[in-house]
């Protein structure tokens, strides 16, 4: 098919008066669950509990490793170091990835604070913030939502230019994306610190002088603790701890690319793209309902140590809500749709929400591959 770009253009959303009609209804329905219940869209004692138990995790298995108990054990050492990363991404799920849309507190001052944990584990919550706003500005749009760009390792959208190597995409994906952590601790953010003038749609970005600073000294600081003062502290030989290191981010690695990107790039999607003037054919609310999907929605275990990020189509409607409360909006969004036509999509697990994803990665493996702009099974006029 014919690859289409942006380049310099405007993309905005366009809405219809119909369409608005669904929109005020589920934020009458959002809003009046937290008003009905007389309870805060912020955190809870649970979201308090939970961001406690985050550090006292992250600092449990570090000091096991640092203080070489673990070291006649190469086994457990390892297992400690992998457990390290799944601290790191529970911090940054749990944690730093509310803060950055303000959804923990409604003083800016505390959500700002918060958001530093991502730059205590390794990556920088300026760029988080910047990169992910930009994401769910423009879910699944090529050239302007940053996590469709793979440099070409990956074809995540029919828009992308296909490459020989795109037809074994589905069977690498595992491989590429067991470094995506390790990738971020190390290079992503130099190289959109340093390397590039735009954001998503936003052109000649200028980052503040101050968090240049911010990511120089996180990133000293994080493999000051993760790398240098285990080479010092550890009684294993260094080339351990180097694979140690890089064990950190591996199985966590995996874990953190397939949860986002099961959400977004799954059989079934959409690709929008703006026509001559800019314009997007929907409103947001309803093409984040075409370009996303929640997933396992009903594992409490599984939605709560993944910061409910498989809860994810509540979540880019209504970004500045915690995710404490994902579970029991989540019914309210579905019933809405319903009411109006429109297609909730959901996975009742996690296999079902990675056979899609593969699925859609095998479809776009070929270079005639074809995905719908828009979903047309509104009810109502558009």
């Amino acid at each position: 098919m014919l690859n289409k770009t942006i380049g310099d253009k405007q993309v905005r959303f366009k809405t219809t008066p119909p369409k608005e009609v669904f929109v005020k209804a589920l934020r009458d329905n959002i809003y009046g669950y937290f008003k009905e219940n007389n309870i805060s869209k912020h955190a809870n004692t649970e979201m308090y509990i939970k961001m406690v138990l985050a550090f006292v995790f992250w600092f449990g298995v570090y000091a096991l490793i640092i203080s070489d108990v673990l070291s006649s054990n190469l086994w457990l050492l390892f297992g400690a170091w992998s457990l390290l990363g799944f601290a790191n991404i529970f911090i940054a799920f749990a944690i730093a990835h509310d803060a950055i849309h303000d959804a923990i507190s409604s003083k800016p001052w505390v959500n700002k604070l918060l958001a530093r944990s991502m730059d205590f584990v390794g990556g920088n919550s300026y760029l988080l913030r910047q990169m992910h706003g930009e994401h769910h500005r423009w879910v699944n749009i090529h050239e302007i939502d940053v996590t469709l760009e793979t440099h070409g390792l990956f074809r995540f959208t029919p828009h992308e230019p296909w490459k020989p190597m795109h037809r074994f995409q589905h069977f690498y994906v595992p491989f590429l994306y067991s470094l995506a952590q390790f990738h971020w601790v190390t290079f992503k953010d130099f190289k959109w610190f340093f390397g590039e003038s735009h954001i998503g749609n936003e052109k000649h970005v200028k980052h503040p002088a101050k968090e240049y600073a911010v990511l120089l000294i996180s990133k000293f600081i994080y493999h000051g603790l993760t790398l240098v003062l285990p080479l010092i502290f550890l009684s294993v030989s260094w080339w351990i701890v180097i694979l140690g290191w890089v064990s950190i981010h591996i199985l966590s690695g995996v874990t953190f690319a397939l949860i986002f990107q099961c959400t977004h790039i799954y059989s079934g999607t959409t690709y929008p793209m703006p026509d001559d003037d800019g314009n997007i054919e929907n409103n947001y609310a309803i093409h984040v309902i075409d370009t996303t999907a929640d997933f396992s929605r009903k594992s409490r275990i599984g939605s709560w140590l993944m910061g409910s990020i498989n809860i994810h189509v509540i979540h880019h409607i209504f970004p500045d809500v915690c995710h404490v409360h994902y579970p029991k909006l989540t019914p309210i969004l579905k019933k809405t749709c319903e009411e109006y036509g429109l297609t909730y999509k959901e996975y009742k697990t996690f296999p079902e929400a990675f056979a899609a994803h593969i699925g859609m990665l095998k479809h776009l493996s070929r270079a005639d591959s074809e995905v719908a702009e828009y979903n047309p099974n509104l009810s109502f006029a558009s």
